[in-house]
């Protein structure tokens, strides 16, 4: 029976770089959420110092604004952290899968090293590889 997952060098490096590129798609979505969340948490605060000022506004009344925007203020916030937490693990992972490439890269480069032209083709050149680490910088 035929293995229906990747396997060979090239296919699993595939894989690698396709889940590379969609927990960036992920990272970028979680951050575009944090920064909701923050923008949220600030006009909620906002909204309770404008609160604040009012003096026409029975004390009771004060107070229940104040503690219903500061609550959901406060969740915004945690909600915000995490998000920002998630984030970091997502670049993390994805550091440790870009990682693994470049070292894969990086051995199939030293291997190519005097073989035939026609096996050498399948290794990354030396501006590939320079491309590849400038690609990392600009993932991090």
């Amino acid at each position: 029976m035929a293995c229906s997952v990747p396997h060979t060098n090239f296919e699993v490096e595939a894989l690698v770089q396709k889940l590379i590129d969609e927990d960036k798609g992920r990272q970028n979505a979680i951050l575009d959420l944090a920064l909701q969340f923050e923008n949220s948490c600030t006009a909620k605060d906002n909204r309770r110092k404008a609160y604040e000022k009012c003096n026409d506004i029975s004390q009771e009344s004060h107070a229940l604004i104040d503690t219903f925007l500061k609550e959901g203020s406060d969740k915004d916030y945690e909600l915000n952290l995490s998000m920002y937490e998630k984030a970091t693990k997502l670049e993390k992972q994805m550091d440790a899968k870009l990682a693994w490439l470049l070292e894969k890269y990086y051995y199939r480069s030293q291997e190519s090293v005097g073989c035939p032209s026609s096996q050498a083709d399948l290794y990354l050149t030396e501006k590939e590889l320079h491309q590849l680490h400038l690609d990392e910088e600009a993932l991090r």
